[in-house]
């Protein structure tokens, strides 16, 4: 049996490193935007961004997954993660989250934008590394629409994602945030 431990450790890992850090922005732009390059035999089918539609799908997925969580605004979490994470991740996430959101009268604003560098799939599960750039994302007082004093600001982050495959959808299973900055 494995441990569910290293699962919590990454989901609260995940949430405090991006919630409880605070660096400086950059103008690298928002939305989603890739560099990789893909497999030869992939080519042929590759997007503009060198992903195949298949990577597209597992980079689509983790895009909604940031959003779930930095773009919902007062939204709760519970809503905005459906069809995003597995059932194991889904708990300890919503739980982690209202803790610093909802129950102690906070909400987010901004954006998180997930740059990736590389997406590997093998059979049924797939990993997507990159970095997720969270300074333009703030929790902030329930009501207030700007980030000001006393605003917490998220961080540039390396981050791996563990994706599965779940009635033909990519769901967010193990954030892994690493150290640094990207």
């Amino acid at each position: 049996m494995t441990s569910r431990r290293p699962r919590w450790f990454a989901a609260v890992a995940l949430a405090a490193a991006l919630t409880l850090s605070a660096c400086g922005s950059d103008d690298e732009g928002s939305g989603l935007e890739a560099a990789a390059s893909a497999s030869p035999s992939a080519e042929a089918s590759e997007d503009a961004d060198g992903f195949t539609a298949e990577e597209r799908e597992v980079v689509d997925a983790v895009h909604a997954y940031a959003s779930a969580i930095f773009a919902r605004g007062a939204e709760p979490v519970a809503e905005s993660l459906k069809g995003k994470v597995t059932d194991q991740l889904y708990a300890q996430v919503v739980r982690d989250e209202q803790g610093l959101t909802e129950k102690v009268g906070k909400h987010r604003i901004g954006e998180a934008v997930f740059t990736p560098s590389a997406v590997t799939i093998t059979a049924g599960t797939a990993e997507a590394q990159g970095c997720l750039d969270a300074t333009n994302a703030f929790i902030v007082d329930k009501g207030q629409s700007e980030a000001g004093a006393g605003a917490i600001g998220g961080a540039r982050s390396p981050l791996t994602i563990q994706l599965e495959r779940v009635d033909d959808a990519w769901l967010v299973a193990t954030p892994k945030v690493k150290e640094g900055s990207c």
